[in-house]
């Protein structure tokens, strides 16, 4: 059977129900793990040749490719469409049912009900036809008596009493969809539970349906709800995540951050985001065409463009050349690289244990620089001279930067400044987030006091340390100093910092 052909006949058809979605031509396979998936790579829904050949045999093959179709674009178009509004349908549950497989299983199951619901009611899908012929199990007759319900069809299943208070939840209403999944699991939890039932819920895929600007939008969301519920989070989708390449997977250490801690301080910093300046442009000489407008009597008629005027010199109909200056792109847009240091001594909070603003700060200063196709240095430091240090050189190694800025030592604090001696050879700029209580400070300041980067330094403790390096510093054109009173300030005033740097070199 050439389900190929099948799909081109069928596909347009589809589209047009649905508005016209950005959508790559569908594709068949010979393996899956449901009956329609959407692969993460190019949006590219994939069905399965099994079930399109066992449709065939009960119903119109044209029809059943359809009805699978409508199910996929539906997940991309109604429910969840994103992968923000589904961590918010986890985030619903989680609390609630706490196992998180089964909490993915329910919020599967509920949004196949949502998308096959608005399929059938608001897209005429024939999907009725694939449930008369679906699988039997505890849930999925369930499922199906509830579709007898909702659609006013008959599936070719008894009703239950369950269906009662499944069939008055409003699936189409997106507003109610945090209450309305508490009580659909109120239900559906139990029988997958009682029947041990494994595997994904309905026909769809995890994470797979998401591609990767979608996963990190959604996990930058999603960690602005804390560390905690983030590091839940990623436990529960660590497989899903690993399969989409979102997971940092950078190994352990000493002083190592978790992944799923290293991958909550990365989104979170993507939150802070700044706009990223357009590179300056550089006026070149010489005048060009560029549009059309129409001519009117007074202008120059030597500009008129014949080749749309149709031959002809009238007043709103010939068409006139505007003309505008030559311009090119500029060297550089005058940003240099980043050397960020932070520290991570005993007076410092452990970003594993609880959210560490002077990291998250740190993160979102690499992130500004990192978007501006910049590289970025981190010296991360305890008691240095003891091996309490993780010293990256430049890279724009996102999953490197971050994980040398969330590695945490305790201790004593003491920079090694030959450390710093090769980091600072091409005027990059410098941030330095500390509490001020460094055993060799005085050398520091010097070190820093003879240096042409520009310095910012963020302490985040009131001391006497820290108010003799801002008497030191108030001398210096090139360093700025901020004290902080609250930490979870930190990441703003950062942020200030380096866009008011942007803009100056723009």
């Amino acid at each position: 059977m050439n389900f190929d052909a099948i799909i081109q006949r069928v596909w347009p058809s589809v589209r047009q129900r649905y508005l016209f979605p950005e959508l790559p031509m569908p594709e068949v396979v010979e393996t899956g793990d449901g009956d329609v998936c959407i692969q993460m790579k190019d949006k590219v829904i994939q069905l399965n040749a099994a079930r399109l050949t066992a449709l065939a045999e009960v119903m119109d093959i044209e029809d059943a490719t359809a009805a699978l179709l409508d199910h996929g674009v539906g997940h991309h178009a109604v429910c969840p469409w994103d992968f923000e509004t589904h961590l918010k349908l986890y985030a619903a549950l989680k609390p609630v049912l706490l196992d998180g497989a089964r909490v993915k299983q329910v919020v599967e199951y509920f949004t196949d009900v949502v998308v096959d619901t608005h399929a059938v009611r608001e897209r005429e899908s024939k999907l009725p036809d694939v449930y008369r012929n679906a699988e039997s199990s505890a849930v999925t007759d369930v499922i199906r008596a509830l579709y007898q319900r909702l659609w006013g069809e008959n599936l070719g299943v008894d009703d239950r009493a369950e269906v009662d208070r499944l069939a008055r939840i409003p699936y189409l209403d997106a507003s109610q969809w945090g209450d309305s999944l508490r009580t659909f699991a109120q239900v559906i939890a139990p029988l997958i539970e009682q029947t041990e039932e494994q595997g994904r819920g309905g026909m769809m895929g995890d994470v797979q349906q998401y591609s990767a600007d979608e996963l990190a939008a959604g996990l930058a969301q999603f960690a602005e709800r804390g560390v905690y519920a983030f590091r839940e989070m990623v436990r529960d989708f660590k497989d899903e995540l690993e399969d989409a390449d979102a997971m940092p997977n950078m190994g352990r250490g000493k002083g190592a951050a978790s992944d799923a801690d290293l991958l909550f301080y990365m989104a979170r910093a993507s939150a802070f985001r700044l706009p990223v300046q357009t590179m300056p442009m550089e006026k070149v000489g010489g005048l060009h065409p560029h549009s059309h407008s129409p001519w009117e009597i007074g202008k120059p008629v030597q500009h008129i463009d014949v080749w749309t005027s149709f031959g002809r010199v009238m007043p709103g109909i010939s068409q006139m050349w505007n003309w505008r200056d030559g311009e090119t792109h500029g060297n550089g847009d005058g940003v240099p690289d980043s050397v960020i240091m932070v520290d991570s001594s005993g007076s410092m909070v452990d970003p594993c244990r609880e959210i560490s603003h002077a990291v998250l700060g740190a993160g979102c200063a690499a992130d500004a620089y990192l978007r501006r196709g910049k590289r970025v240095a981190v010296y991360n430091f305890s008691d240095a001279r003891a091996g309490g240090k993780e010293v990256l050189d430049f890279s724009r190694d996102r999953k490197r930067v971050f994980f040398a800025l969330c590695r945490y030592f305790g201790g004593g604090t003491a920079l090694h400044l030959p450390d710093l001696q090769p980091l600072l050879k091409n005027h990059a700029d410098i941030f330095l987030i500390t509490d001020m209580q460094i055993t060799n400070l005085d050398a520091l300041m010097q070190f820093l006091m003879g240096r042409e980067n520009r310095v910012t330094a963020v302490h985040v403790a009131q001391n006497r340390d820290a108010q003799r390096f801002r008497q030191r510093a108030d001398a210096a054109d090139h360093m700025c100093v901020y004290a902080v009173e609250r930490a979870e300030d930190i990441p703003n005033i950062v942020l200030s910092e380096v866009e008011a740097r942007f803009h100056g070199a723009d």
